[in-house]
């Protein structure tokens, strides 16, 4: 069964993330989620249900210099049951998870910071209920709570589970996803032909 220790890259995308203020271009709202596919970002509604691949998780400790176009420095856990001790002060704890997003359409939610970990933490003593290997949680939202700290202060995204779901195609790899994982049959020998007679080349040919 799924287990979670809170601590009390090779990521694909797109990728799927929760912006507590809007994002500094304008181009998504507070208190939503929102899809980034290279530069494009476009609000995603969360209300409507995703699929987290819990079973392939990975939990960990994130440095983000805040520059565009530079990715952040990630330590991951060997384990989502065991959390590491936390390498610096500037890094603070994520998730990386895949997610089916509806319309057999898949997206990486990769993040780190105190609301999207709140987040994790709410969800997992319902995480721990998995009712079998292989059955996957369909979360929705259904509301944003304000957490106040000694300095600054964030907005938690609160996720339930609408219900137990098998693997979506989307989540599947290998021959799970109808994917070929044998070599093929070696193709028959070709037989030798003979040569061409010269043709003309056109443009169009290159």
């Amino acid at each position: 069964m799924f287990q979670l220790d809170t601590g009390s890259n090779g990521a694909t995308g797109p990728f799927l993330a929760w912006s507590a203020r809007g994002t500094q271009d304008g181009s998504v709202g507070q208190r939503r989620f929102f899809l980034r596919d290279g530069s494009v970002k476009t609000e995603y509604d969360a209300a409507k249900g995703f699929v987290l691949d819990i079973e392939g998780m990975k939990t960990g400790w994130q440095k983000s210099e805040g520059v565009a176009g530079v990715a952040p420095e990630w330590k991951w856990n060997a384990s989502v049951s065991q959390m590491m001790p936390q390498p610096g002060d500037d890094f603070k704890k994520g998730f990386s998870i895949r997610c089916a997003i509806g319309g057999g359409e898949a997206a990486t939610w990769e993040q780190a910071g105190a609301a999207v970990w709140d987040c994790l933490t709410d969800l997992a003593p319902k995480l721990s209920q998995q009712p079998a290997k292989g059955q996957l949680p369909m979360v929705r939202l259904i509301d944003a709570r304000a957490v106040q700290f000694k300095r600054g202060s964030t907005v938690v995204p609160v996720l339930e589970i609408v219900k137990w779901v098998d693997r979506p195609d989307c989540l599947k790899e290998g021959a799970a996803a109808g994917i070929a994982v044998q070599p093929a049959a070696p193709a028959p020998a070709p037989v030798a032909a003979p040569a061409p007679v010269a043709a003309a080349i056109d443009d169009a040919d290159f």
